[in-house]
């Protein structure tokens, strides 16, 4: 299955809001909005690091969260996933 493009997101590193809850909050108003769908799998956690500037650890992070929340589903091996 490919992965979908994803916009990177405008993060603000000198916001007082942490940059993995900046990813949190963006990533779960694309899904609110439709622009993810249900199913779609994200790229690698590396990739997006890459693409948006921001260290793994931060991506990992977020991706914990929102696979905690429901919003993102995980497959050992076989990736990230829009709920």
């Amino acid at each position: 299955m490919r992965c979908m493009a994803l916009n990177r997101p405008e993060l603000n590193h000198l916001s007082a809001v942490s940059l993995k809850q900046q990813i949190v909050d963006w990533i779960t108003e694309a899904v609110e909005k439709g622009d993810l769908r249900p199913g779609e799998k994200l790229p690698g956690g590396r990739e997006l690091a890459e693409d948006w500037e921001v260290g793994y650890s931060t991506i990992t992070e977020a991706m914990k969260v929102l696979i905690a929340r429901g919003v993102l589903v995980s497959g050992q091996g076989k990736g990230t996933f829009v709920a």
